[in-house]
């Protein structure tokens, strides 16, 4: 497969507020790595699920990013709102594989998954990329886009 594809939607988010988010869940990220904490990994978990299933206003993340987008340096640009969703369900998988690894005292393992997840919050802060769109295009079209 040559192309990616991305989830695509009438929805549209403001992409400062995305990648501020990134932001803010790239440094809890390293803060768990460096110091696996519960409540940590509890928190980003019950935060994606927020992102991801419909109530982003329950967020804190993206309430902070929403209520600082102004301060942020990034040009404001409003972009599709289904691959940031894709992207949150992701998010949520990883940080839910991490806490249920960590209860398990599977501490290096839940490390190491944080560390993927800390490494796609990089990519969409720092250049806006979406690793989403490649995990859709690679493990969820060709299953479940063709039908």
């Amino acid at each position: 497969m040559n192309t990616i594809l991305c989830p695509v939607s009438d929805e549209k988010t403001n992409e400062k507020i995305v990648r501020f988010t990134a932001l803010l869940t790239f440094i809890l990220a390293l803060l768990f790595i460096l110091s696996p904490n519960i409540l940590l990994v509890a928190f980003l978990a019950v935060d994606f699920y927020a992102r991801a299933f419909g109530v982003p206003q329950m967020s804190l993340l993206a309430l902070t990013g929403s209520g600082l987008k102004d301060y942020i340096p990034f040009r404001s640009k409003v972009i599709d709102k289904a691959p940031k969703i894709f992207a949150a369900r992701v998010g949520f998988i990883l940080s839910l594989l991490a806490f249920v690894l960590l209860l398990s005292d599977a501490v290096l393992a839940s490390q190491i998954t944080l560390v993927v997840l800390a490494f796609f919050a990089f990519l969409e802060w720092a250049v806006g990329f979406c690793m989403g769109c490649y995990i859709y295009s690679w493990i969820v079209f060709p299953y479940f886009g063709k039908q």
